[in-house]
């Protein structure tokens, strides 16, 4: 199977060798000075000072959300939700659960969430803003920038979850104004699924450090602790480290700029390129980790099968336009030639599903 999939993703062959190393016992002096030179890696490449925490769960990314909401969030805040997409609508879920109060600010299929939209929020005393930076629900990418703007001018923890965005669009936390970023392993780092990566800064971690949430597995207070010493509260997942700290070597040394123009001009090929299956884009701002494809005629549920037979596997959509829309990833091991391949497929089974009915009614 090739996967243009936004997670797990076509990984690399040096990623693949990675894994096929033995594991080693962590309770060590040398896996605590690998962990430290990790973490420093790490922090580089996502643009954080030093002195700002990461918290290595090893977990999913939703795990890392409600991890992020509850040792940033109680009772006592009121947190707005940007909810464009079903990850949206997670974070909004993982605020009722724990009764944290909050405000959903919805963002309809289709549009484009923009400044006049957070207006009504200004000066509402509100504490904390979430976001998914990149729905990847709908593959809408949000503006960082007016983001920022707005919970700077309302003192306001800004929280981004950036698990599809970071390292497919350009990603600075510190220069960005974030305080809290939230990724996990199985997507744009194109690793092994298993690890989630909460980077918290200094105005964040003291936030953290004044609340308390009842769980032990999820409270960052245990992991800064261990963090001293380049350890973990639980045992974590080795194996990923050793992914990780090949990947992030490997960015360095080609540089993130690099890395990232690569699945930049990914996306743009294939883009371009879709009116030969007569497909279309969305009006909105679009990351680069995955591009959101419209069809008129609702053929996506049988061509994703399709597709699939082939060994070319595609995310399909959910809900209602689960038989118009598919969702195709630019991460991972994947090249122009990639895309030649998964183009012509696309064209050849639409033809053979409209040939077979598979047409829009008219109206």
């Amino acid at each position: 199977m090739k996967l243009f999939t936004i997670g797990p993703v076509q990984m690399h062959p040096e990623t693949l060798e990675v894994r096929k190393m033995a594991i080693p016992y962590f309770r060590t002096k040398e896996f605590s000075d690998f962990t430290f030179e990790m973490d420093r890696k790490f922090k580089q490449v996502i643009g954080t000072a030093q002195e700002s925490q990461a918290v290595y769960l090893t977990a999913s990314g939703t795990a890392a959300m409600e991890a992020a909401v509850i040792n940033c969030f109680d009772r006592t805040d009121n947190v707005l939700v940007i909810v464009g997409g079903s990850f949206g609508k997670r974070f909004s879920a993982i605020c009722s659960i724990h009764d944290i109060p909050h405000t959903d600010i919805e963002v309809p299929f289709g549009k484009a969430l923009t400044e006049e939209d957070l207006l009504p929020y200004d000066g509402k005393g509100y504490t904390g803003l979430l976001v998914n930076l990149d729905e990847s629900s709908t593959g809408q990418l949000y503006d960082v920038h007016m983001l920022h703007r707005f919970c700077a001018r309302n003192g306001i923890l800004f929280v981004v979850d950036a698990i599809t965005s970071f390292l497919c669009d350009p990603y600075r936390m510190d220069e960005f104004g974030v305080d809290v970023t939230i990724a996990s392993s199985q997507k744009g780092l194109a690793l092994s699924p298993g690890l989630a990566i909460i980077t918290l800064n200094e105005r964040a971690v003291r936030r953290t450090m004044e609340k308390d949430p009842k769980c032990m597995y999820f409270d960052f207070k245990d992991y800064y602790k261990n963090m001293e010493r380049g350890q973990m509260p639980f045992t974590p997942a080795i194996g990923i480290f050793m992914e990780l700290d090949d990947m992030l070597s490997h960015i360095l040394s080609i540089g993130l700029d690099r890395h990232l123009a690569h699945i930049a001009d990914n996306a743009t090929y294939f883009r371009t390129r879709i009116g030969e299956f007569e497909g279309y884009l969305p009006g909105y701002p679009l990351s680069n980790a995955i591009t959101p494809v419209m069809f008129h005629d609702p053929i996506c549920t049988e061509l994703f099968h399709a597709l699939r037979k082939r060994g070319l596997v595609v995310n399909p959509t959910g809900g209602e336009r689960a038989n118009t829309m598919i969702r195709v990833a630019h991460v991972g091991d994947l090249e122009r030639e990639d895309y030649d391949e998964l183009i012509k497929a696309i064209c050849e089974e639409r033809a053979s599903l409209l040939n077979n009915g598979f047409r829009k009614e008219k109206e």
